[in-house]
């Protein structure tokens, strides 16, 4: 399986995404390889990985070095995907991630690239991420989603200081304290869809 994450805006939560979902995946079934290819330029998960004092249960590689060998690989890519790069990745991923903040500005950036995603919706999955409490931000997103024919993760990631906190120390926000143990369960519940809807893939 091959996941990658892809943003047509910066600070949406990309990275974070991707080292969460490989840690969901890397405890919830022990048994599978699971590789974290860094493509983007700036290397935020490999000197996040390098700067971690923590055992990851999965790898942090670069990804224009060779991969090790993965059952789940997770991709990083760089900032603002360009809308030419967006087929590619969609042809060689079982499943495009496309993490996007309940912004106005964030929702219509992804909007306005409908006409790339739509075509694919068994791959491609749209992620609302800095979710704020209550769900109005939410449910007014994923309508305008819903209206234009793309498809969205149900539920999303709430914005909570305590992904920072645990950014510093180097570890996966659901190791590092209860609280982060509660925030994590967001991720969990999107691992569960895409393991339920793409365990074939």
């Amino acid at each position: 399986m091959i996941i990658t994450l892809a943003s047509f805006k910066g600070g949406v939560g990309k990275t974070t995404t991707a080292i969460h979902l490989c840690q969901y995946f890397a405890t919830r079934k022990p048994k599978l390889k699971v590789v974290l290819a860094d493509g983007d330029p700036n290397r935020t998960a490999i000197d996040w990985e390098e700067s971690s004092q923590f055992d990851l249960p999965f790898a942090v590689v670069d990804a224009s070095e060779d991969l090790p060998k993965y059952d789940v690989l997770v991709v990083d890519t760089p900032a603002r995907t360009e809308p030419d790069e967006l087929a590619d990745l969609i042809e060689t991923s079982t499943l495009v991630i496309i993490p996007t903040k309940v912004d106005i500005f964030d929702v219509r950036a992804t909007l306005a690239l409908g006409d790339a995603l739509r075509p694919y919706p068994h791959k491609c999955r749209i992620l609302l991420t800095g979710l704020p409490r209550g769900k109005r931000l939410y449910e007014s997103a994923k309508q305008l989603f819903d209206e234009q024919g793309l498809k969205s993760f149900d539920g999303g990631i709430q914005q909570l200081a305590v992904y920072r906190d645990a950014a510093y120390e180097g570890v996966p926000v659901g190791r590092y304290n209860e609280a982060g143990k509660k925030a994590m369960a967001d991720y969990e519940k999107i691992g569960a869809q895409i393991l339920k809807g793409w365990k074939n893939g």
